[in-house]
């Protein structure tokens, strides 16, 4: 009997099918060896290519050489080293492979790209080769992108007058302040470094430590913020600042409002913040930029040939919202000064030709002084170029309506001034004056490294100006006289007049300008101060970027 054809004797086909796979199975295994080694020295590759960016970004001059040294103390197999030098921008708003550019006139980046040879075991037979090429590329950058400086505009100098500092700081703050010479030239001297200041301001209004953006967000009183100054000032600062600290400040600011920070500059704020500023110059600066009342009256009193004097201060806005103190890396923002007006009332000691004390009345209009970024030379020792521009100024002898004094939205009108009245208005001396100070172009002052390091003021003062303001006001006074037939030589009181007033113009300049080195202004002058300047190629360890 012929048997079925299914049921005819298949032992030996598993064993078939086992040899089979069995090859299979060593081949898969000989390739997963090579792709374990290849893996393995893909990572060991990319890991070499790490270091070796961030050794060319650390030495952008000798980049070349840099990544090539690493790369070789890191990879036995190198073939090749490749690096690219150029800029990388953190900037969220483009893709990881747009923030690179090797186009750039200020490299802080490198890229670099490694390649180097992976070991074949069993896969030589199949591919006909003993080893494969791996390559693989990283990019390290110096944080902070451009090169970028802090600067700010206006000074408070140390030669201060202090009954006139006490009668300002009074009015500004509210309620009595009575500092001696000696406090006032502790804060002008003390250093703050501004990134304390900002972190210790952050603890005490609970913002996330390092969250600068939203630091510069929050609104604080100028009180609580003299109270954070407080707790970081040096010894010498400290009891200053008690006698401010006393005084209740309700007076608001943004921090935004004394620190501007240039878009590109975020990234590395708190590096930038990292530079010392004049405790002073923070102090007067927090109560200028502080909403409130910005009119002061100060009752200065009897000086060298006056019987009294009395002064009305008041404090504009800084235009277009500008800061006092800027981080950027390009000419935007602008800084300014805030803008000023000062009416005084002088009554002279004597009397001219015996008739009358004379009243003086003067008004002086200080207009903002501006300074950008003009560039940053990173070649060696930085050096920091500004471009500063003088704000106008413009003195009048006249009388005004004092109650617009604080208007700064409309121009202030004089009329013609009555200096003297007497007899019964048989002798009547009337004058008027006006001085203008304008420059109105762009002149350049350049920061070098021992400049930044001992904080150097620079000041560009206007060409058009030599004599003390209210000098040049009285020398041109056009008086009109108006006697009545007493036998009084018109020529001969002019000339009293004359003689009277003339020393009065440096008493008077002496005067004003102590009040505004407090308010970190000058007429027909403007001062800067670069408090830091950072290169993206020195000092900042470099960080691998996407």
């Amino acid at each position: 009997m012929t048997p079925h054809p299914r049921l005819e004797d298949e032992r030996g086909g598993v064993a078939v099918m086992a040899a089979l796979f069995g090859g299979v199975l060593c081949v898969l295994a000989a390739l997963a060896i090579d792709l374990g080694s290849i893996s393995l020295k893909a990572r060991q590759v990319q890991g070499a290519a790490d270091l070796s960016a961030m050794a060319a970004a650390r030495d952008l001059s000798h980049a070349q050489a840099a990544a090539q040294a690493t790369a070789s103390a890191n990879l036995p197999e190198l073939q090749t080293v490749s690096v690219t030098k150029g800029g990388y921008v953190a900037d969220p708003r483009l893709a990881p492979k747009d923030r690179f550019s090797a186009a750039a006139p200020e490299p802080n980046a490198a890229r670099v790209e490694i390649a180097a040879t992976a070991p074949l075991f069993f896969g030589r037979w199949i591919l006909q080769r003993d080893s494969l090429v791996v390559r693989k590329s990283a990019t390290a950058a110096i944080p902070g992108g451009q090169p970028q400086a802090m600067f700010s505009i206006g000074s408070r100098l140390a030669s201060l007058d202090g009954g006139l500092a006490n009668a300002l700081l009074s009015g500004l703050l509210g309620g009595k302040v009575s500092l001696t010479i000696m406090d006032y030239r502790a804060l002008a001297g003390a250093q703050v470094n501004l990134l304390q200041f900002s972190d210790a301001l952050a603890t005490e209004l609970g913002v996330t430590a390092g969250d600068y953006d939203a630091l510069l967000q929050q609104e604080v009183t100028a009180g609580r913020a003299l109270k954070v100054l407080e707790t970081i000032a040096g010894a010498d600062s400290k009891s200053a600042l008690g006698k401010l600290t006393r005084v209740p400040v309700d007076a608001k600011l943004k921090l935004q409002d004394l620190i501007g920070v240039e878009a590109d500059a975020k990234q590395g704020l708190r590096e930038a913040l990292n530079a010392d500023v004049s405790a002073l110059d923070l102090i007067m600066a927090s109560l200028e930029t502080a909403s409130g009342d910005r009119q002061v009256a100060l009752d200065l009193g009897a000086r060298a040939g006056l019987a009294d004097l009395d002064v009305m201060l008041a404090i504009g806005e800084r235009p277009n919202q500008s800061p006092w103190l800027t981080i950027t890396s390009k000419g935007e923002p602008i800084i300014r000064t805030a803008q000023a007006r000062i009416y005084l009332k002088a009554t002279t000691a004597q009397t001219l030709a015996g008739l009358a004390q004379v009243k003086l009345p003067i008004l002086i209009e200080a207009a903002s002084s501006e300074a950008k970024l003009s560039r940053i030379d990173c070649a060696g020792a930085p050096v920091t170029t500004l471009s500063v521009r003088p704000g106008l100024a413009r003195a009048r002898i006249g009388t005004i309506d004092e109650s617009r004094l604080k208007n700064f939205k409309a121009p202030l009108t004089t009329s013609q001034a009555t200096l003297v009245s007497a007899l019964a208005g048989l002798v009547t001396v009337k004058a008027r004056a006006d001085v203008d100070i304008a420059d109105t172009g762009w002149s350049t002052v350049a920061f070098n490294a021992q400049d930044i390091a001992g904080q150097k003021i620079k000041s560009v003062q206007s060409r058009g100006f030599v004599n003390g303001l209210i000098v040049s006001l009285i020398q041109n006074l056009e008086p009109d006289v108006e006697i009545a037939t007493l036998g009084l030589g018109l020529g001969d009181l002019v000339k009293s007049l004359g003689l009277l007033l003339t020393p009065l113009g440096p008493v008077l300049d002496s005067v004003i300008q102590p009040l505004l080195d407090l308010l970190g202004l000058k007429l027909g002058e403007a001062d800067v101060r670069v408090h830091g300047v950072q290169c993206p190629t020195q000092g900042r360890t470099p960080v691998l970027v996407g």
